[in-house]
């Protein structure tokens, strides 16, 4: 298997200069990582930036964007001194991107992938950094800090996500056949796909077992027949910010699985 090589010192360097100078965050890189002045004592290191670039290049938007957030919420973990573990935990929420989003951070940040493939989930918190609605993925050199590690964690967050996702199939029965899954508690709608219940209820709903569904932005996903066309799919996809996006293509859910139907092959039999 191909591993992409790892960025470099001084590539990583140009990073953490961009995230200071674009969001304001007054930094010291050092020999063993960045400081950041008003937080004595506080080190994040470069194998922990390293950690969340992964084979992003160091100098892109999305390398910039993970690192930013990595900073950010080390910076509030040390404002938040003791109460910190406390804070982060009552934030806590699944989160659940494609391989290659621009919030995904990596092999260490996934917990579980659902069946089907098109979604790996982790840890994430909700509505501690500038976006009060907006959940980010918790990197993995803060989760054990926090104490947002372990099974019993991970299964009380499943819980929470299960009954969230059932709250969202209630509110959609109740509607009638609006077509629209919107965020519910704190759970952006990839999240939601992860509840069974939802699902369930999403791929029995017109008596063949599964139901195309499109989610090019983790705050609405859609599944009347105008919203799942490919075109719609992709344009809205595409004008969305990297870290808001869903995927690009309409997915396809049934009770046990979110998958992404494969792609019909070009030539002879794409023609008929």
């Amino acid at each position: 298997m191909h591993h992409a090589p790892e960025a470099d010192g001084t590539a990583l360097r140009r990073c953490v200069l961009a995230v200071s100078v674009l969001d304001d965050i007054d930094l010291e890189p050092a020999d063993d990582g960045v400081l950041v002045p008003d937080l004595t004592g506080v080190l994040v290191t470069w194998q922990m930036i390293r950690q969340v670039v992964g084979s992003e290049p160091a100098e892109s938007e999305t390398a910039r964007h993970r690192v930013g957030v990595l900073l950010r919420l080390h910076r509030l973990a040390a404002d938040l001194g003791d109460e910190a573990a406390a804070g982060f935990r009552e934030a806590l929420r699944l989160v659940a991107l494609p391989p290659g989003h621009a919030d995904h951070l990596g092999p260490d940040w996934v917990v579980q992938a659902l069946p089907g493939g098109a979604l790996e989930l982790g840890y994430g918190v909700y509505g501690l950094l500038d976006d009060p609605d907006r959940c980010v993925p918790l990197p993995p050199s803060l989760a054990a800090r926090v104490g947002a590690r372990g099974r019993d964690s991970w299964a009380a967050l499943r819980e929470y996500t299960e009954r969230m996702g059932a709250l969202s199939a209630a509110r959609l029965a109740r509607d009638g056949v609006s077509g629209v899954i919107r965020p519910v508690g704190g759970c952006d709608v990839l999240a939601l796909l992860t509840s069974r219940t939802l699902r369930k209820h999403l791929a029995e709903g017109d008596g063949v077992g599964m139901r195309a569904v499109a989610s090019p932005t983790r705050q609405r996903a859609w599944y009347d027949l105008r919203h799942v066309d490919p075109d719609f799919v992709r344009t809205a996809w595409h004008l969305t910010d990297g870290p808001e996006r869903g995927l690009e293509t309409p997915l396809l859910v049934t009770t046990d699985e979110v998958a992404v139907p494969r792609q019909p092959r070009r030539g002879r039999h794409a023609a008929l």
